[in-house]
């Protein structure tokens, strides 16, 4: 339903969105299309489903319903994680509630885990020491310069 962001990693696997970009999502929550989640590569996205019946029996059949809908849709895309999935559930008179916020990720190349981060400021990207441009350690550059070298001719 809403993009957060790109898909951010620290140490190999899933930076999970910080506070202020689950805020920012959630304030740009498209209500008008709550059924068709986001399906941006290389993205995490945050999925809100709210449920409502007359009693609780009523409120699990449509809840196990639109959770296998969204699961339908989504969830056989190659690279896609649940991070996390959370309900909250109410009784009104009359009504039973249950929301679910999913926050999940679509990786073109999936990894393991996720970390959760407490970092107040926005996460700077990984450079793992000995890497040169952040792409090629030098070890590696020495090998890509040896397949350019010329045979010497005795």
């Amino acid at each position: 339903m809403t993009l957060i962001a790109k898909t951010r990693y620290y140490q190999g696997r899933v930076a999970y969105p910080s506070s202020e970009q689950l805020r920012a999502a959630r304030a740009t929550w498209d209500f008008d299309d709550v059924r068709r989640p986001t399906e941006d590569i290389d993205c995490t996205h945050i999925q809100r489903i709210e449920i409502s019946g007359r009693d609780d029996r009523e409120a699990r059949r449509i809840e196990k319903e639109t959770l296998e809908r969204f699961f339908d849709y989504i969830g056989h895309r190659s690279g896609f994680r649940v991070l996390t999935h959370e309900t909250t559930t109410g009784s009104h008179p009359g009504a039973v509630t249950a929301v679910h916020e999913i926050v999940y990720v679509i990786e073109s190349r999936p990894t393991k885990g996720y970390v959760k981060l407490t970092l107040k400021s926005e996460l700077l990207p990984e450079r793992p020491a000995g890497l040169v441009s952040g792409v090629f350690s030098d070890e590696s550059l020495d090998q890509m310069a040896r397949l350019f070298e010329r045979p010497k001719k005795d």
